[in-house]
């Protein structure tokens, strides 16, 4: 089944692609499971959405759909995943229990939720890859907030990580870098590096999970970024 040679719309299809989600698919899904009791609370739905991912992306490329209307549908499906995993990622600091560690509710709206949300609506009106760049502004507003105000790296440096492993996929992707070949080619690539981008987004948010209120003051701290922000949003108000 997984052989075939092309997509319902007779778009060519290499013999490698999708196999390394779908070897993402059979092990992340299982672990999350056998885990799931221990997982901490603001990684479960980062893990849910990476799961979901894995499996769809697996369901366009490997099973032959007949029918094109079924095999766009859930190609939508794999896209949104993607922006659900962007979205839990990066309101996941929402979910941990020291205060001192959690953005201001409206910065995580305004520079998380809002511009996922116009990448869903973009996705939904098929406008092409273009619709992932609003993922810029989620990276960009945790790695000030957590870069440059918390005495911790670790997160700083995931995020940049994630930056690069997922722009260089999605470089490869809009620009079919590597060009079509029989077994591996431009899309390949693509999976490559952000299944790469996956493992280091994984890495942060659990990293994330473990921050404490002494981590999240011990730099400058969060509080005065986040008043900072909430000044700057009463003047634009103003």
């Amino acid at each position: 089944m997984p052989f075939h040679k092309e997509y319902a719309d007779g778009s060519p299809r290499p013999l490698c692609r999708g196999w390394l989600h779908g070897m993402g698919a059979l092990t992340s899904v299982p672990l999350v499971y056998t885990h799931w009791n221990d997982l901490p609370t603001p990684t479960v739905p980062a893990l849910v959405a990476l799961c979901c991912l894995f499996v769809f992306s697996s369901l366009i490329h490997l099973v032959p759909w007949k029918s094109v209307a079924l095999e766009e549908i859930i190609t939508r499906v794999d896209k949104s995943c993607s922006l659900a995993l962007c979205a839990a990622s990066f309101m996941a600091p929402q979910l941990l229990e020291s205060e001192a560690c959690k953005p201001d509710f409206l910065y995580s709206l305004l520079t998380v939720a809002f511009p996922v949300g116009v990448a869903f609506v973009g996705i939904l009106c098929g406008i092409g890859p273009i619709a992932f760049t609003s993922f810029l502004f989620p990276f960009a507003s945790t790695i000030w907030f957590y870069g440059l105000h918390v005495d911790d790296s670790q997160f700083f440096y995931g995020s940049v990580g994630c930056l690069v492993l997922y722009g260089l996929g999605f470089y490869l992707y809009a620009n079919q870098a590597g060009g079509h070949h029989p077994f591996w080619g431009y899309h390949e690539w693509f999976h490559l590096f952000v299944t790469m981008g996956f493992a280091v987004n994984t890495r942060a948010v659990f990293a994330l999970s473990d921050y404490t209120d002494e981590i999240c003051s011990a730099g400058s701290t969060v509080a005065d970024s986040v008043g900072l922000f909430d000044d700057l949003l009463w003047l634009g108000i103003q």
